[in-house]
């Protein structure tokens, strides 16, 4: 059951943001030289972001300090998934990914 008033936020490149919006999701174009911590920082302090979607080529650049935020923060959660923009050695299933973050 999903709870109301609860957000999900996607934060990366503008192909995958996109994407994510025609699906219902909120989200941030997130660049290069953008600090993506911060960002996340951010954003756990409003009290209706439920989930926050990172890129994992944004996670990359910043693995460690992410996996500490991670395990640290109870809300919201904090889940990579993978950017449309990236090659994939296999395939995604993005719909999967969905469900649970929805928890449908």
């Amino acid at each position: 059951m999903l709870v109301p008033n609860v957000r999900a936020i996607v934060l990366g490149d503008e192909h995958t943001v996109y994407t994510f919006k025609l699906l219902g999701f909120e989200g941030r174009v997130v660049n290069d030289n953008d600090n993506v911590l911060s960002i996340i920082k951010e954003l756990s302090i409003e009290e209706n972001v439920g989930a926050i979607l990172i890129t994992s080529n944004l996670v990359d650049k910043v693995r460690e300090d992410f996996d500490k935020m991670r395990m640290k923060m109870r809300k919201p959660m904090l889940i990579e998934i993978p950017s449309l923009k990236e090659v994939r050695a296999k395939e995604v299933n993005y719909l999967a990914i969905l469900r649970s973050v929805l928890g449908i």
